[in-house]
This record gives C-alpha cells, sequence and structure tokens, in this order.
C-alpha cells in the first residue's frame, strides 16, 4: 500500500536544505518504491513530503542516505493513502 511519509526538520533553514538535497534529488530518484517529494517551509523549519510504495522502503532509504547527511533530528510520520491520482 502506497504511503505518505512526512519529515520535520526542527530549526532547518532552506539554504541548509539547498545544500543537502542536490545529491540526495537524484540518489532518490533511483530508489525502488520512491513516487515523489515535496518540500515546504513551515514556521518551525523544513517539512518534506514523500510518496512511496511501502513504508518499508522509505525506510530503508531514509536510514541509509538520510539520517547520516542531515544535522538536525528528523520526526518521521507515516500516513496510509486511500486514493492516489498519477498522471
Amino acid at each position: 500500500m502506497a504511503v505518505l511519509v512526512r519529515h520535520f526538520a526542527a530549526g532547518m533553514d532552506t539554504a541548509t536544505y539547498d545544500q543537502i538535497s542536490p545529491g540526495l534529488t537524484e540518489m532518490v530518484k533511483k530508489q525502488p518504491g520512491f513516487i515523489m517529494h515535496a518540500a515546504y517551509t513551515s514556521p518551525d523549519g523544513m517539512m518534506v513530503g514523500e510518496i512511496w510504495e511501502t513504508a518499508e522502503q522509505h525506510h530503508t532509504w531514509f536510514d541509509a542516505n538520510v539520517k547520516p547527511n542531515v544535522p538536525v533530528e528528523i520526526k518521521v510520520e507515516v500516513f496510509p493513502i486511500h486514493n492516489l491520482v498519477t498522471p
């Protein structure tokens, strides 16, 4: 079942995101199960929403590639997707 994964990086600004993201963006595009990524700001830090085919695929990618490269703790929430419409 597809999932929406919401990441919250408290205190991270767009400059830090922009510094970290290029290498990770190219890598995540090639990951099994990855569907999309969107980053946006909140008053308290950066938010990232991703859609994956399964939570397990996300967690494998995140633990191996994101955690070691992001300088702040990231809160992760996973939500099952009831309906996903793609082009």
